[in-house]
């Protein structure tokens, strides 16, 4: 998934119309000053633009970041949870693998839900 998909569509409309709404605003107030401030307008422009770039990186580190770990937990999980299962199974039966299986489910929904 990208990070604009993993993004709510609401969270995404909004931010589109926020810049939306700064660059008419902006586009508005070099027609109103004229050519010569065409330096102020693109610097600004691009200050605007540059925030948005630097917004969405962020996304994509956070998100990946999210990512790297759920599948280091999955992976532990997978490791951990059969010899486990194992044990509980030996010793307890069933309900010892019901109670194991339960645990490790809860664990990784928990995390999985945190973000």
């Amino acid at each position: 998934m990208t990070p604009q998909s993993q993004q709510s569509p609401q969270a995404a409309r909004a931010t589109q119309e926020d810049l939306r709404r700064d660059l008419q605003a902006s586009l508005e107030a070099r027609r109103e000053l004229g050519p010569g401030y065409d330096d102020q307008f693109l610097d600004a422009l691009v200050e605007k633009l540059n925030r948005q770039v630097q917004q969405t990186r962020q996304t994509q580190v956070d998100t990946s970041k999210h990512s790297e770990n759920s599948l280091a937990l999955a992976i532990c999980s997978l490791i951990f949870g059969i010899p486990i299962v194992a044990i509980a199974g030996g010793e307890v039966g069933l309900v010892g693998i019901i109670v194991v299986a339960a645990m490790i489910f809860g664990v990784n929904f928990a995390f999985n839900m945190r973000r």
